[in-house]
């Protein structure tokens, strides 16, 4: 108790007397305003309305209607689709986001290297990044057209029938997870590539030395001191994932034969907007989905501090 009232009995510090700190400060809030009051406006501000109105039974002609409490998210709760759609992006998150990492380790790698048209390699990669989304997704459909689709045209030279990847209920999501394996990866590869030309030569120089084959060297030196790159590619392709819509929405018109690609944003869509119009569900569904995004982070924060290395 006492080391407690010794805490509130400390000295102001000397910077505080000084009318320079407070301009200082006064200066800097003001610069940050601008950004503060889009974040207000854009972000802070939609997410309590989402949350007062997954309280209320919305009403457009006495907004925002009838009180009803915790209602909408009993309802979600008993709704076995919104558990289908919650599986759904969970297998989408748990399978695209360590495979794309993975493969764009391995493309970084290659583009690290000293090749012939590195340059246009690089950039062909990224292409499929910067590439706007509902353009990649109808060459995607093509591409997965059961009678002429590209990819049902090298199954059958090696052997295997045509597959029905936008109609068979099995293929849905795998479908959907080849889709954002290859849009995402150029993205990853060309950041984990600047991490790679941003490492020291000298702990190569000493693993050469001391004579580490080069998985040794990939393994113990590159991927080591890749783990900020990884970790926040990692962040961002994980919330990335539980958001996905709009490869589904494109991609199938629809949620999927039998719904069986819905993905969680598509259930409040569907909820909101496209069927039904129950707003207050569709805020209840997405203040559920952020509290998952945000447990995932907080745990993906805590690994961070024992695994990742900054120095």
């Amino acid at each position: 108790m006492l080391e407690k009232l010794a805490l509130w009995r400390r000295p102001i510090p000397d910077e505080w007397r000084s009318p320079t700190f407070w301009k200082d400060t006064a200066w800097a809030y003001a610069y940050l305003a601008p950004a503060l009051i889009i974040l207000g406006v854009f972000t802070f501000y939609p997410f309590f309305q989402a949350f007062r109105l997954s309280l209320f039974k919305v009403s457009f002609t006495d907004f925002p209607g009838q009180y009803i409490g915790l209602d909408h998210f009993r309802f979600i709760f008993g709704d076995k689709y919104f558990w289908r759609a919650l599986w759904h992006t969970l297998i989408i998150v748990g399978v695209s986001v360590p495979v794309t990492i993975f493969l764009a380790l391995l493309v970084a790698n290659l583009l690290n290297k000293s090749l012939r048209f590195r340059t246009f390699a690089r950039t062909s990669f990224f292409l499929s990044y910067i590439t706007p989304m509902v353009a990649v997704i109808m060459v995607w459909r093509l591409m997965y057209n059961e009678s002429f689709g590209l990819l049902n045209y090298f199954l059958g030279l090696l052997g295997v029938h045509r597959i029905a990847w936008l109609n068979n209920p099995q293929y849905a999501l795998p479908s959907v997870i080849i889709l954002s394996v290859w849009r995402y990866i150029g993205y990853q590869a060309i950041i984990l590539l600047a991490g790679m030309q941003g490492i020291d030569q000298m702990y190569y120089e000493a693993a050469r030395i001391d004579g580490a084959s080069g998985f040794q060297v990939w393994r113990k030196i590159t991927v080591p001191l890749l783990t900020p790159q990884i970790f926040f590619l990692l962040i961002i392709s994980m919330i990335g994932s539980f958001k996905i819509f709009t490869e589904v929405y494109v991609l199938f018109n629809g949620p999927g034969p039998l719904k069986s690609a819905e993905t969680l944003v598509y259930y409040i869509m569907r909820q909101g907007f496209f069927g039904t119009q129950h707003l207050g569900r569709a805020a209840a569904a997405s203040i559920v989905l952020f509290a998952i995004i945000f447990v995932v982070t907080l745990l993906q924060m805590q690994v961070a501090k024992r695994r990742v290395h900054y120095q």
